[in-house]
């Protein structure tokens, strides 16, 4: 039996999502593995941004009622096998192991191991781990896109979430936002209990949502009125089945609002109660790294995994929310695939500085020295160690260094501070 470092190594890393109708392909692995999706209720999210803060939402709150929670999520920050966690604790590497031996050994015998991708293989792993662990819930986030994304294998899930809508991976998904909503809607299936949609979605993309749900008899519900608000800076208000609760929220940023209220809003229609002292305990106790991540106080320090423009404009929005009258340093390290031009034009308009670095992807990566052509102000720097280290040098008690722009980036910053839980003492 191979050991779980061997495994990782053969994992092939190319992408073939909407090639050769790779979501039957996966399907047909689940059918001789025993479906093992069907033995678990599945939450499944699909979004541009925000699926990893209400995926961790929903997560923490099903935790809190004593649920066995399965969660799988990308991209990692700090080892591959944080994407299938178990109530917050990675999977072992012995659990791992299993799984893919149990998968590997029930192949169809047209199919061969090297066949898949590492993200086809990592989807087919958790699914089989949740089921080996005998979770009780399984919280799943689509890797990219939806109706072609290999999570989209499973059957009919609980319930389908759709997070902020933007444009994202528009060479493979359109570069429309109706074309990115109807792919996004491809995760909506007959038989599940009802479609959640985030607030804030522009018209034609909910045209397309509301459609697609219409075409599968899926009850559409949106999260736009749901009521929670901001009291203070890390405390939120929310009415929530029927009670009124003022609690901390381990999740900093205006624009985690949003993503708060679409997890309230798939939960409300869950028929699970939850005390207010329970409510409390999961809005406090919700935790994700690098998404608005302070990690310094002296000077003040935050990561954030935005990636796209529209990513890009609510972070400008959570720093000036938080920090008014303050004066923002950006370290930034970028992916080739993304629209640099627009989201160097936003961090123009309020940043006084600026670093440029070559995220750890040598596929993918935008080399800072081209970055430099876009951004001639900017120093180039070897790594974001080096940056972040320049930039405290002339930090003074105005400044705030804010590391963004790829979350291959934010893997770099946490694994060289060694952080793994987010600081929201601001």
């Amino acid at each position: 039996m191979a050991n779980y470092e061997a495994i990782i190594n053969q994992f092939s890393p190319l992408m073939k999502a909407g090639e050769n109708d790779r979501v039957g392909l996966l399907r047909r692995i689940l059918v001789v593995l025993g479906n093992p999706d069907r033995q678990y209720k599945i939450i499944h999210i699909a979004g541009t941004n925000g699926k990893g803060s209400t995926g961790q939402i929903i997560t923490q709150a099903l935790m809190t009622k004593g649920y066995k929670v399965g969660h799988f999520a990308s991209p990692a920050m700090l080892d591959d096998r944080e994407q299938v966690q178990i109530n917050n604790r990675w999977v072992t590497k012995k659990a791992f192991v299993k799984a893919y031996e149990t998968i590997r050994q029930k192949l169809p015998a047209e199919i061969i191991s090297t066949d898949l991708t590492v993200f086809e293989w990592w989807t087919l792993i958790a699914l089989q781990v949740f089921a080996d662990e005998k979770v009780d819930w399984a919280v799943i986030e689509v890797g990219l896109g939806g109706e072609n994304d290999s999570t989209n294998a499973i059957s009919a899930p609980q319930l389908a979430v759709i997070t902020h809508l933007a444009l994202d991976h528009t060479r493979i998904l359109g570069s429309t936002l109706t074309a990115i909503a109807k792919a996004k809607a491809g995760i909506f299936k007959t038989g599940s209990q009802a479609a959640i949609i985030a607030p804030g979605q522009v018209p034609e993309a909910l045209a397309v949502l509301k459609q697609r749900a219409g075409e599968v008899q899926l009850p559409l519900i949106s999260a736009t009125t749901f009521p929670a608000e901001w009291v203070a800076k890390n405390r939120v208000k929310v009415k929530f089945k029927g009670q009124t609760v003022i609690s901390n929220f381990g999740l900093l940023g205006e624009y985690q609002l949003a993503n708060l209220k679409t997890a309230l809003a798939a939960l409300a229609v869950l028929s699970i109660s939850w005390t207010a002292n329970e409510i409390e305990s999961f809005l406090s106790q919700v935790n994700l790294p690098g998404r608005f991540q302070l990690i310094n106080q002296q000077p003040i320090e935050i990561i954030d995994g935005a990636h796209n423009p529209d990513g890009a404009k609510h972070l400008i929005a959570a720093l000036r929310s938080q920090f008014p009258n303050r004066k923002f340093t950006f370290i930034l390290g970028f992916l080739a695939d993304k629209n640099v031009s627009q989201m160097v034009k936003d961090y123009q308009k309020c940043g006084t500085a600026f670093y440029l670095v070559t995220p750890d992807n040598p596929k993918r990566a935008l080399e800072a020295d081209v970055l430099h052509q876009v951004l001639p102000q900017g120093i180039v720097c070897q790594d974001v160690r080096v940056a972040l280290k320049k930039a405290e040098q002339v930090a003074d008690e105005q400044t705030i260094i804010v590391v963004t722009g790829s979350f291959y980036l934010i893997k770099d910053v946490l694994k060289f501070k060694r952080l793994s839980k987010c600081n929201s003492n601001l």
